[in-house]
C-alpha cells in the first residue's frame, strides 16, 4: 500500500504538465484547485467542519472547488446529485470519486475525493480528507476504497460544455461561511438570505408523506449556501408536533391539506443554517392550538427565532454585534393580519426604533401559475381576500423595514428596490416534500442572498436558482429558471424599480 501511495506522489512531483481530454475541467483549472488543496495536506479531519480549518471530506472538496467559482454543496451525497456521472474508465483529473461511508453495508454515499492524476496503469490518485487527515491516496491502495467505490462524477465548468454553460456563476463566497464571522465587533456589510415555503414532510394523514432517511438529507444540496449569511430566513408551512393535535376541518377535502412534521425536523432547519422563521401562514393552525404551542416550544428550544402568530407578532434578537427585529404577517386565522397595513406599520416602526435591521415577512397574494404577476390591488384566491403585496411591502418600508421577503403564491414573483430597501414579492416553494404541486413554475424558486449596510440600505445581491424534482427537496438548477422568471416578472411588474438582475443571478442597483 505504501508503495502505491509513493508512486502517486512520484508521478505528481514529476509531472509538469498533464494531458486532459474530453469535456472535464481544464488542466490549468485542475492544477489550480489541486495546488490550493495542497496547503491543507496533513491537516486533521473534522466531521461537518467548513472553512479554512480542519475539514471533513465534503467540506474539503467544496472549499477547494468553491475558491475557483465551482459551487458544490457541503454533503458528499448531495455532490453526487449535482455532478454528471462518468464511467470508471473515462475518469479524468478534476473528477470526483464517491464512496460508501464507514458502514459498507449501507448503499449510501458517505465519502468523496478529488481525482488528481490518472496513473499509467489506470489507477487513480486522489486527494481527500479522511480519518487519517487530508492526504493523497490511490484508489486501489487498499480494499477499503475499492470495496466502497460507488460512482464517479464530473463537475461542470461554465463555458466548456453546453450543459455547463447553463450553470449560473456563483461567487465562491456564497459557499464559504468563514468569510462571514458572526462574532466580530461590528459588521458593516450584513448578508441576509431569504427563501420561500418550507415543509420537510408530514406524517398526516400517514407517514408515507415523510421523506427518505427521515428527511435528514433533504436540505443537504444547498445547506452550504444557507449557512453563508449572518441571518437566514424561511417560511415554515405547517406545525412541528409529535402528538395528534386537533386537525382542521375542511369543507372541500380536495383543496385541504394539513401539515404536521415530527418535532425533531426542526433540528434539520437549525443544522442547515436557518436563524429565523415565519409562522404566519394558512398552515400554522392545521392542528389547532396544540400545534401552534408545540411549534413555538420546539423552535424556542433550538434558538430558532420566529414570529407571526397573534401570541408573538414580532421578535428581537442579536447575532454577533447586530440587533435584528423580525415580524411576519398573513391573512389567516390566528396570525398577524397582512391586510391591516396600518397595524403592520405600527409593529415595524416599534422594531425600527430599537434595532439595527428590520426584516419583514408576508404570506399573501393569489396562488399558482395564474398569479405570477403582482396586481397592485387586493388579490383574491378561493374566495378569500389575500391582500395587496405591493401596497403592503412599500408601506412597511416607509415605516422602517429594511428587507421584505414575500411568499404564499407558491411560485416566484418579481423583486423590487424601494427607498434603498430590497423587496421580494414571492420566493416560491423552496423545500416542500410530497404534498405540494411542483410542476412547472411551482417547482423552481430563488434563494435570495442580499447584502445591506448597517443601516439596512441595499448594496447588492445574488439570486441562486434551485428546483424541486420528484417528491421535492431543493437542488441547484443548472437551467436557472427561477432567475429567468424574476428577470421577466420584474421587468413587467415593477419596471420603475432601480435594479438590475443579470442572467448569472447578480442583483445590482441601476441608479
Amino acid at each position: 500500500m505504501l508503495l502505491r501511495i509513493a508512486a502517486c506522489w512520484m508521478i505528481l512531483l514529476a509531472t509538469a504538465t498533464h494531458a486532459q481530454h474530453g469535456s472535464g475541467l481544464s488542466p490549468s483549472l485542475v492544477d489550480s484547485i489541486e495546488g490550493f488543496g495542497k496547503q491543507y495536506l496533513g491537516k486533521p479531519y473534522r466531521y461537518n467542519a467548513k472553512g479554512a480549518g480542519p475539514l471533513d471530506c465534503s467540506g474539503f472538496v467544496s472549499h477547494i472547488y468553491g475558491r475557483h467559482g465551482l459551487a458544490l454543496p457541503h454533503s458528499s451525497s448531495a455532490m453526487a446529485t449535482v455532478t454528471r456521472a462518468v464511467d470508471r474508465k473515462d475518469v479524468q483529473r478534476g473528477d470526483l470519486l464517491f464512496f460508501k461511508g464507514r458502514d459498507a453495508s449501507r448503499k449510501r454515499i458517505g465519502h468523496v475525493a478529488m481525482v488528481v492524476e490518472v496513473m499509467p496503469d489506470g489507477d487513480l490518485c486522489m486527494m481527500h480528507s479522511c480519518h487519517r487527515g487530508i492526504r493523497y491516496d490511490t484508489l486501489s491502495a487498499s480494499g477499503y476504497y475499492t470495496k466502497r467505490f460507488m460512482k464517479a462524477g464530473r463537475v461542470a465548468q461554465a463555458g466548456r460544455t453546453e450543459v455547463a454553460a447553463q450553470v449560473p456563476a456563483i461567487d465562491p463566497a456564497v459557499l464559504l461561511q468563514d468569510t462571514l464571522p458572526r462574532d466580530s465587533a461590528r459588521v458593516d456589510t450584513i448578508v441576509v438570505i431569504g427563501v420561500g415555503d418550507i415543509m420537510l414532510g408530514t406524517n398526516y394523514p400517514d407517514a408515507g408523506y415523510l421523506p427518505p432517511n427521515d428527511g435528514a438529507d433533504l436540505l443537504a444540496p444547498v445547506d452550504s449556501i444557507l449557512r453563508d449569511a449572518h441571518l437566514t430566513f424561511g417560511n415554515l408551512e405547517g406545525v412541528l408536533l409529535n402528538g395528534a393535535g386537533q386537525v382542521k376541518q375542511c369543507k372541500d377535502p380536495s383543496s385541504c391539506y394539513a401539515f404536521r412534521s415530527p418535532e425533531h425536523y426542526a433540528s434539520y432547519l437549525k443544522d442547515a443554517g436557518f436563524d429565523v422563521l415565519s409562522v404566519a401562514n394558512n398552515h400554522v393552525g392545521d392542528f389547532g392550538q396544540s400545534g401552534r404551542d408545540a411549534t413555538l416550544r420546539v423552535l424556542d428550544s433550538l434558538g430558532l427565532h420566529c414570529a407571526g402568530m397573534l401570541s408573538r407578532s414580532s421578535v428581537m434578537f442579536e447575532i454577533g454585534s447586530t440587533r435584528y427585529g423580525f415580524c411576519a404577517f398573513s391573512p389567516n386565522t390566528g396570525t398577524v393580519d397582512f391586510r391591516d397595513i396600518e397595524g403592520a406599520k405600527a409593529i415595524v416602526a416599534a422594531l425600527d426604533s430599537v434595532v439595527d435591521i428590520v426584516v419583514v415577512s408576508f404570506h399573501g397574494g393569489g396562488e399558482g401559475k395564474n398569479h405570477r404577476h403582482i396586481s397592485r390591488r387586493n388579490e383574491e384566491f378561493l374566495g378569500e381576500n389575500r391582500g395587496d403585496p405591493h401596497a403592503f411591502a412599500r408601506a412597511v418600508v416607509d415605516a422602517g423595514a429594511d428587507i421584505v421577503f414575500g411568499h404564499g403564491p407558491h411560485i416566484t414573483r418579481a423583486i423590487d428596490l424601494y427607498n434603498d430597501r430590497f423587496i421580494a414579492y414571492s420566493l416560491g416553494n423552496f423545500a416542500t416534500y410530497a404534498r405540494f404541486n411542483l410542476s412547472g413554475h411551482n417547482g423552481v424558486a430563488p434563494i435570495a442572498r442580499i447584502r445591506v449596510d448597517h443601516e439596512g440600505r441595499f448594496i447588492d445581491g445574488r439570486l441562486i436558482a434551485v428546483k424541486q424534482e420528484g417528491e421535492g427537496g431543493p437542488v441547484l438548477d443548472v437551467e436557472a429558471r427561477a432567475i429567468k422568471e424574476v428577470i421577466e416578472l420584474t421587468r413587467a411588474d415593477v419596471p420603475e424599480a432601480p435594479i438590475n438582475i443579470l442572467e448569472d443571478g447578480r442583483v445590482t442597483r441601476s441608479d
